[in-house]
C-alpha cells in the first residue's frame, strides 16, 4: 500500500440522473464520511453497552475553485434526482474509486479579495461502493 499525496485526486459528477459524470476540474479536496444507524441493545445486568447495526449512510463534499465555464455542479444541484458521483483518490490509478448517487447542494463564495470558490455537499442516495 502506498501513501498518496492529493494533487492527483478527481471528483466526476453528473449533471443529471441519466447524465454523464464529468470532471469537476477545479476541485481542490473531496470528502467521504460513512455512518451507520446503531440501535442500543443493552439489557438489565448488562456491565457495558452493546448495539445492533440499523442502517448504512454516507455524505460528500467537495471544494474548489469557482469556474464560470462549469455549470454541472449548479445543474447537479438543482436536479429532480440523485446524480452519478466518483471519487478518485489518486487518478493514475483508474482502478481504484468510490462511487454512489447523491443528493448534492451547491454553495457558492464570491469575496472581495480572493478567489471565487465553490462548495458541495450531498447526501448518499443508496449504496457507496468502492472498486
Amino acid at each position: 500500500m502506498a501513501t498518496l499525496h492529493g494533487r492527483n485526486g478527481r471528483i466526476y459528477l453528473a449533471a443529471t440522473a441519466a447524465g454523464a459524470a464529468v470532471n469537476i476540474g477545479e476541485a481542490t479536496q473531496w470528502q467521504i464520511q460513512t455512518s451507520r444507524d446503531l440501535g442500543d441493545d443493552s439489557a438489565f445486568g448488562d456491565s457495558w453497552h452493546t448495539n445492533v447495526m440499523g442502517l448504512l449512510g454516507w455524505t460528500i463534499s467537495a471544494e474548489g475553485h469557482y469556474d464560470t465555464a462549469q455549470v454541472t455542479p449548479f445543474d447537479a444541484a438543482t436536479a429532480t434526482g440523485a446524480v452519478r458521483l466518483y471519487v478518485y483518490p489518486n487518478q493514475s490509478d483508474t482502478a481504484k474509486y468510490y462511487y454512489g448517487q447523491c443528493w448534492p447542494n451547491l454553495s457558492v463564495t464570491v469575496p472581495l479579495g480572493g478567489v471565487a470558490a465553490f462548495s458541495l455537499s450531498g447526501t448518499g442516495d443508496g449504496q457507496l461502493a468502492a472498486n
